[in-house]
């Protein structure tokens, strides 16, 4: 499952790159909230700076920023994750809504850190910290909950089969 969340994260990321770059969108907030929801603590952790890791290869912020940022975010909500269910999607958007807040509030104080001018407006605010999570929150819904749905419902019913099949088995003479 999480092999898949990642691989849906690493192509949203590169569709977000090819056709629309101007989009302002955290490919890996709902890979971090499918990573906190069915991880181990430690193991979410591991996750989440492998994604942010990914992400600092491709940008222009300083390397290990994202890597930082994203083991913050699952370090502070993590146990958060405990108001949330992953069977539901609309639980998995809102706590990628949520984590997609965090985000932005940690990367504006790392990238402050390390002495990158960010310029504050009222637009920017608007749209960073309003806009953004609720955009994350749709994506996460259409891009993760449907195929991830599926995927344990094929899952469910290939093991169901299988077990069919082998009382059946069992039974004929």
């Amino acid at each position: 499952m999480l092999i898949l969340a990642f691989l849906l994260s690493t192509i949203a990321l590169i569709f977000q790159a090819i056709f629309f770059p101007q989009v302002a969108l955290l490919a890996f907030s709902p890979f971090l909230a499918i990573a906190m929801l069915r991880s181990s603590f430690y193991q979410a952790l591991w996750l989440s700076c492998m994604a942010g890791a990914v992400l600092d290869l491709i940008s222009n912020d300083p390397m290990g920023v994202h890597a930082l940022n994203y083991t913050l975010v699952t370090a502070v909500l993590f146990d958060r994750k405990r108001h949330f269910s992953f069977e539901e999607p609309f639980h998995l958007s809102l706590f990628t809504a949520l984590i997609s807040l965090f985000s932005t509030v940690f990367q504006l104080l790392l990238l402050f850190l390390f002495d990158r001018r960010v310029p504050i407006q009222g637009r920017w605010a608007l749209a960073d910290f309003l806009a953004m999570p609720v955009m994350d929150g749709l994506y996460a819904f259409v891009w993760f909950a449907g195929p991830l749905a599926l995927f344990a419902k094929l899952k469910k019913m290939w093991d169901l089969f299988w077990i069919k099949r082998k009382r059946a088995s069992r039974t004929s003479p």
